[in-house]
C-alpha cells in the first residue's frame, strides 16, 4: 500500500447532509444561520472520502451571513471532527462587476481595508485567505492590510491589466484562484500577459480545477509544467450541491440550479459550471491525464499547506502527520481511494 495522504481542499463552498445513507439536503456556508451540526455533517462527508482538511468557503455574502457564520468555523476547532476544519476562504466580496461568475451581484463590494477589518473581527481572527480582484479601487490597500494581518490574498474574479496583477503581487498577494475561471471577460490576444503571469509567475501559487469540466487536460498539464510542481494547487470548488442526485433543483445566490448528467455522463449542476466533483476525483482525473503522481500529491498537500502557512501559524493550527478524524487516501495502483477501503 502506498503512503497515506491527507488532501487539503482550499475551496469547499458547502456540502450534503445524508440520512440513512440517502441525500437529505445541502448546506451552503454563505447562508445565514449556519450551525455546528450543519458544519459537522459536511465535514464528516468530506472526511469519509479521505480529505484531510478543508477550508470552508463563503462566496460573496451578506453582512448578516458573515457575522453569523464566521464564528462557527472557529468554534468547530473545539471538537475532534473540527480539527480538519481550516481557517475559512472568503471568495469575495471584492470582485470585478464583470466577473462575478455564479456570485450574487447585489452583494459585491469595492475593496476596503475597513470592511476587511470587520470581516477579521467577525471571524475572531480565524480567516485563511480572501479571493479578490486586484484592479478595483482600494484593492492594493486592502491587500496590504490583509497580508499584514496574516490573511492570505488570492487574485480571482478579476479583469485586470498585467501591471495590476504585478502591483497586487508586490503588495503581498500570493495566489491565483481557479485559474481560467471567471478570470476575464475580454478576448485573449497574442500579447496578453495576464494568463501568462498566472501560469508562470512563481511569486504566487496557482489554483486550478482538474475536474474535466472547468478546464481541459492541456491547461492542467501546462500549469504543472510551466508553473513548477511546487507552485500548483488543485482545487475542486465543491458546490453545496455536491453529492446530490440527478434531478435535484435548488436556489442559490439568487439563481436556480439543477443537477443533471452532461453528455459525458458526469454529474453537474447547471447552469453552474460543474463543482460536483470531489477533490479525490480531481486527483484521479489529473493522474489519468498524465500528470505525475508526485505533482498531483504535492498539489493537494504540501503546496496548499505552504500557501496557507501564514494563516495557519497565526491561528495556531497544526496539520498533524496522522489526523484522527479521517482515514486519508492511498493510491491503489490505479486510483486514489480512502485508506480504510483497502
Amino acid at each position: 500500500m502506498s503512503e497515506i495522504l491527507y488532501p487539503v481542499s482550499l475551496q469547499a463552498n458547502g456540502g450534503p447532509r445524508f440520512s440513512h445513507g440517502e441525500w437529505a439536503g445541502y448546506v451552503s456556508f454563505d447562508q445565514p444561520g449556519l450551525t455546528l451540526g450543519d458544519l459537522e455533517a459536511v465535514a464528516r462527508f468530506y472526511f469519509s472520502l479521505g480529505y484531510g482538511y478543508f477550508c470552508p468557503t463563503m462566496v460573496t455574502s451578506s453582512e448578516e451571513a458573515y457575522r453569523a457564520n464566521l464564528p462557527v468555523f472557529r468554534e468547530a476547532r473545539e471538537y475532534e471532527w473540527g480539527q480538519g476544519v481550516l481557517p475559512p476562504h472568503l471568495e469575495g466580496p471584492f470582485f470585478s462587476p464583470d466577473c462575478m461568475g455564479a456570485h450574487d451581484q447585489r452583494l459585491r463590494r469595492e475593496p476596503s481595508a475597513a470592511f476587511a477589518e470587520q470581516l477579521l473581527a467577525w471571524s475572531g481572527g480565524f480567516l485563511g485567505f480572501l479571493t479578490m480582484a486586484p484592479e478595483r479601487p482600494g484593492a492594493l490597500e486592502t491587500i496590504r492590510f490583509l497580508t499584514a494581518a496574516g490573511v492570505g490574498v488570492s487574485l480571482g474574479h478579476m479583469n485586470p491589466v498585467v501591471e495590476e496583477i504585478q502591483a497586487a503581487l508586490e503588495a503581498g498577494a500570493t495566489g491565483f484562484t481557479h485559474v481560467l475561471n471567471a478570470a476575464t471577460r475580454d478576448p485573449l490576444t497574442a500579447k496578453d500577459l495576464r494568463m501568462i503571469a498566472q501560469f508562470t509567475d512563481r511569486r504566487a501559487w496557482s489554483m486550478i480545477i482538474p475536474d474535466a469540466v472547468h478546464v481541459p487536460a492541456y491547461a492542467v498539464q501546462l500549469m504543472a509544467q510551466s508553473k513548477g510542481p511546487d507552485k500548483v494547487i488543485f482545487v475542486a470548488d465543491e458546490s453545496p450541491l455536491i453529492g446530490a442526485p440527478a434531478g435535484t433543483e435548488a436556489a442559490l445566490w439568487g439563481r436556480r440550479f439543477v443537477i443533471r448528467h452532461d453528455e459525458a455522463g458526469r454529474l453537474r449542476s447547471y447552469d453552474l459550471s460543474g463543482s460536483c466533483t470531489t477533490l479525490i476525483e480531481c486527483m484521479n482525473i489529473a493522474v489519468g491525464w498524465g500528470v505525475a503522481r508526485p505533482v498531483v500529491e504535492a498539489a493537494v498537500t504540501a503546496n496548499a499547506t505552504a500557501f496557507l502557512a501564514p494563516a495557519l501559524q497565526r491561528c495556531g493550527v497544526s496539520l498533524a502527520a496522522r489526523p484522527a478524524h479521517t482515514p486519508g487516501v492511498v493510491f491503489n495502483g490505479t486510483d486514489y481511494v480512502p485508506a480504510n477501503k483497502i
